[in-house]
């Protein structure tokens, strides 16, 4: 049985709502106007905040990893591959840009698990995982840039989604940076501090990502420095992109945001 916003009688208090969730027949699903489960239609409405706090979630937690048991660890690879399918799931809309996401992103799920199981395999499973880490998170950047070009109308869970947008592109120029050091690991001057942690699988992801988020913030500490010229031509790259995103993006956001504003108080004004 269905039921819509509609068919339901308005309930103005807690009581008169437990009343109508106990009168309510098994498996029954409530469904707004549209015929869309409300359940879904409140996920669709938020998935950019939902995305945001998988990708500062795995943030805080991929540095704590190094410090875990081996047997642990397989939580760091869980939350890696959650954080990915979140991106799969909430960024790519149309059907041919989830088939090409899944095939990008099976090789780096794949190649993140063999890398935790099978000590053997690590610097080889570790630059596939940066190839295809590389190219999926760039193809969501592009997707998540081209929706927000192509919108007339702006909600808050879509600026939370130029949020999640740029903190994609800091990790996916992370991975260059990373696949870059496997390399050719003489890319880099790093501190002695960070050079001899550099080893760790987790803490190298964490530190690359630290040095992309600086390097596409402008900020730079100098604690890891490009020298390759391979390295420096991604770093000015990142920068450039970095000032086009706030610059452009979100200032188009805010404009959005405001031109919506002005037309709901005076209608008359479109």
């Amino acid at each position: 049985m269905v039921l819509r916003n509609r068919d339901i009688p308005l309930v103005t208090s807690l009581s008169g709502f437990r009343a109508l969730n106990l009168a309510l027949p098994p498996g029954c699903i409530i469904k707004d106007a549209q015929g869309e489960p409300c359940a879904m239609r409140g996920f669709r409405e938020r998935k950019y905040l939902l995305l945001l706090a998988a990708l500062l979630l795995a943030a805080v937690m991929e540095p704590l990893v190094a410090d875990w048991s081996e047997h642990t660890r397989i939580i760091a690879a869980v939350t890696v591959s959650i954080v990915n399918l979140s991106v799969l799931l909430v960024v790519f809309g149309q059907r041919w840009q989830r088939w090409l996401a899944v095939f990008l992103l099976a090789p780096a799920l794949a190649s993140n698990i063999v890398h935790e199981a099978l000590s053997n395999w690590t610097e080889i499973v570790a630059i596939v995982y940066h190839c295809f880490a590389f190219v999926f998170l760039g193809f969501a950047v592009a997707v998540i840039l081209t929706r927000i070009f192509r919108q007339e109308t702006i909600q808050t869970d879509a600026v939370i989604g130029a949020i999640c947008g740029y903190l994609l592109a800091a990790v996916t120029w992370a991975n260059a940076y990373a696949l870059i050091y496997l390399l050719r690991p003489g890319s880099f001057r790093v501190t002695d501090v960070i050079a001899e942690r550099l080893g760790e699988w987790h803490l190298r992801r964490f530190f690359f990502g630290y040095f992309s988020v600086t390097t596409l913030t402008s900020l730079g500490y100098g604690d890891i420095t490009p020298i390759g010229t391979l390295v420096l031509s991604l770093s000015w790259i990142e920068v450039v992109f970095g000032q086009f995103y706030i610059a452009v993006v979100v200032a188009q956001l805010v404009g959005l945001r405001l031109a919506q504003s002005i037309r709901r108080e005076r209608p008359d004004s479109e």
